[in-house]
């Protein structure tokens, strides 16, 4: 895996922008793409956020952190119920790849589509999906 889990947020979120589904700006200064939160605006908006995942193996080279991908939308929930799915569709089954950051992606699985999880504060719908991801992840003592 990369040094730390922001460089894995960053190649993921380059990775669907270059396919169009974001936009992430790597300075953090603009776009509408953000690592581990989700600020009151832009009001169309996606949070990437990497947690838990299954123990480590020490001898294998490999991690396999959990990722949330949660996506605002509008008071229409259709609007991020539709994006959630295009960027489901990019990312289950995703395999084999290195990631714009460097990171090997060996298997990247949704653990569900894409599920609502209501309205923020601003009337705005939101959308949730979970990913099982697997990365090569070489230590010290796992080269």
């Amino acid at each position: 895996m990369a040094d730390d889990d922001l460089d894995l947020i960053d190649g993921i979120a380059r990775y669907l922008a270059g396919l169009d589904l974001l936009d992430y700006d790597t300075d953090g200064a603009s776009g509408d793409t953000f690592a581990e939160f989700l600020p009151p605006s832009p009001g169309e908006a996606v949070a990437l956020t990497l947690y838990g995942g299954a123990e480590p193996d020490s001898r294998v080279p490999i991690d396999e952190p959990s990722l949330q991908v949660r996506v605002r939308g509008t008071a229409d929930p259709r609007v991020s119920r539709r994006r959630s799915y295009r960027i489901y569709s990019a990312l289950h089954g995703l395999t084999r790849i290195a990631l714009p950051d460097g990171t090997w992606l060996v298997l990247c699985i949704g653990q569900a589509p894409p599920q609502a999880i209501g309205v923020d504060a601003n009337g705005r719908h939101e959308h949730v999906t979970n990913y099982r991801l697997t990365v090569g992840a070489p230590t010290m003592h796992r080269p």
